[in-house]
């Protein structure tokens, strides 16, 4: 299966010392979510966050330092004067433009915040380490860990208990504010205690990263866009748009890493 491509922040300019609102960074997709009335197609864009790349918080949590996401082809070429006041909060009605933006959160620096459209509408908890593992109650203690049931998480390394491994997807089960169980799918940890992964041993610890996936859809004969995480739907765009999209990358953050990325995992389906 396809890893996808992922995109790293390379900019020296930008937050948290230089605050003019305007992209220090941005780029282009070459791929084209087109749709011909004779043979509409839904498409998508889907992508994976690395919330430790981003350490600079946005008031009110509206809006975020740095986005991707979609835009009608005929807007698109004005990336480079997009303001986060403006062309990001769009809700496709004014613009034709969908972003998903991403700043820390404002007032808890260990997640970050998911806007789009003028709204939060999700965090990501950064990376955590998680101990004291209990095989009798199937949980770790990760103090303040933040999570809600069903965040996705990957083991990316550590002492790990059997049957866990690095590399796979996991979701999480809350237990409480300081501990935490994982279960095998989305559904199973929803269901909550009792559907969790049944630990052998008490071997710790496990650092854990997030492996949610974020994706706009859109619906090809109504050309209507959502976004959704880890396959639920989280939000739905006011405006619609049957018009040519492309993907797009927008910054006014200055790089953390050379080589780690923001986003990751990027992937189109339904273009042309």
């Amino acid at each position: 299966m396809a890893v996808g491509s992922s995109i790293v922040n390379l900019t020296a300019s930008g937050l948290p010392t230089e605050t003019e609102d305007r992209a220090y960074s941005f780029c282009l997709g070459t791929q084209i979510l087109q749709n011909p009335s004779q043979t509409p197609r839904t498409g998508s864009f889907s992508f994976k966050i690395s919330p430790d790349q981003f350490d600079v918080a946005i008031a009110g949590n509206t809006v975020g330092a740095t986005a991707i996401g979609l835009a009608e082809s005929t807007n698109i070429s004005t990336v480079s004067t997009w303001s986060a006041a403006a062309e990001l909060k769009d809700s496709g009605s004014a613009y034709g433009i969908y972003a998903i933006s991403v700043a820390e959160k404002d007032g808890d620096g260990g997640k970050v915040n998911v806007a789009t459209a003028g709204q939060s509408i999700a965090t990501v908890v950064k990376n955590r380490t998680a101990s004291g593992t209990s095989s009798v109650d199937n949980t770790f203690d990760c103090v303040s860990h933040g999570y809600t049931a069903g965040d996705a998480v990957v083991i990316a390394s550590g002492t790990i208990p059997n049957p866990l491994a690095t590399g796979l997807t996991y979701f999480v089960i809350p237990s409480g504010t300081d501990k935490i169980m994982l279960a095998a799918t989305r559904t199973a940890a929803l269901a909550g205690v009792g559907s969790e992964i049944d630990i052998i041993g008490t071997t710790s610890p496990i650092f854990l990263e997030s492996d949610d996936v974020f994706k706009i859809e859109r619906n090809g004969v109504s050309g209507a866009l959502v976004v959704t995480r880890n396959g639920a739907t989280i939000h739905t765009y006011a405006g619609a748009s049957t018009n040519t999209l492309r993907p797009f990358f927008w910054s006014r953050q200055s790089t953390n890493s050379a080589t780690i990325p923001v986003f990751k995992a990027i992937k189109v389906s339904g273009a042309s």
